[in-house]
């Protein structure tokens, strides 16, 4: 029985830009999300309709952020992957595949790496890396980008001890003398290398940790002290401005599908607004995670 725009969730996986679930029973009403959208199915094919065309059949398919669309799931499992809009990744897909069209199917040959054992290996893991490491290897294939790229081993040790440091009440600059560089010098290496200012990367690491710590139920006011907030009211305002949600209201997400924190990474706004129709400019719901 299909369930609408919800569907059947096992999980849902979040990274820096980067969020990842598989499920079924989907037939939606029309709606946009504002990240980037790649669908693949484990079995057989899913269909998809926008303002431009009726319902088609694809076995894979990317979907511009912001563009109007309806899915049905035919039955079927697919793997979803949503990407920050303004990501490296996000950028060049869409360069790829999407400059005329709002959905686009991804062609067999670039497809041929990626088997259907390989979806359902990806799709029974619940290892944050593995899952993280089978993401970039979609994306890289997609991309025909073979070339590995290393991060400067400077880079790597900030990174470190941004995401390991459990109160993170400190400045760049002091991440900057860690590892033994100027603070510009430090902006402008992280920014190139990562694609984030290490500021942002920073306020991204305190929600994702922080909300591992409210999912397991702790108090909002001694969380916020504890990961680096000043305040719980700081530590609110950064929720809605980057997640667009409360804290308080966090696990009420957990009783339609698990949520998972990846450490290695930040979150980004995953938000859905459903229409009535494809046409239609008035939006009757949105849906932010």
């Amino acid at each position: 029985m299909n369930k609408g725009n919800e569907g059947d969730t096992s999980a849902l996986y979040v990274w820096n830009g980067l969020s990842m679930f598989w499920g079924t029973s989907f037939h939606t009403d029309p709606h946009l999300h504002n990240t980037l959208q790649l669908v693949f199915d484990i079995d057989r094919q899913f269909k998809l309709k926008d303002i431009a065309s009726d319902w088609t059949s694809y076995s894979a398919a990317i979907i511009k952020n912001g563009h109007m669309h309806q899915l049905d799931s035919c039955g079927s499992i697919q793997l979803f992957i949503y990407l920050d809009k303004d990501s490296r990744f996000a950028k060049e897909l869409t360069d790829r595949y999407l400059l005329n069209v709002g959905i686009a199917s991804f062609d067999d040959p670039v497809l041929s790496k990626l088997s259907t054992r390989f979806f359902k290996k990806l799709l029974v893991n619940n290892d944050c890396k593995r899952l993280l490491e089978g993401c970039q290897f979609i994306l890289k294939t997609l991309l025909h980008d073979d070339s590995p790229k290393e991060l400067d081993d400077r880079i790597r040790q900030a990174i470190r001890y941004i995401t390991s440091t459990p109160n993170k009440k400190f400045k760049v600059k002091a991440v900057a003398e860690h590892v033994c560089l100027s603070e510009s010098r430090l902006r402008h290496i992280f920014k190139e290398q990562v694609g984030q200012p290490i500021q942002n990367f920073i306020l991204w690491m305190k929600v994702v940790d922080s909300l591992g710590l409210v999912l397991k139920g702790n108090p909002i006011g001694r969380t916020a002290i504890e990961t680096g907030f000043w305040d719980s009211a700081h530590m609110y305002r950064s929720y809605k401005e980057l997640l667009g949600v409360a804290p308080g209201k966090i696990k009420a997400f957990e009783k339609e599908l698990k949520i998972v924190t990846c450490t290695h990474g930040n979150l980004h706004v995953l938000r859905t607004e459903i229409s009535n129709s494809l046409d239609a400019v008035e939006i009757k719901k949105t849906i932010e995670i």
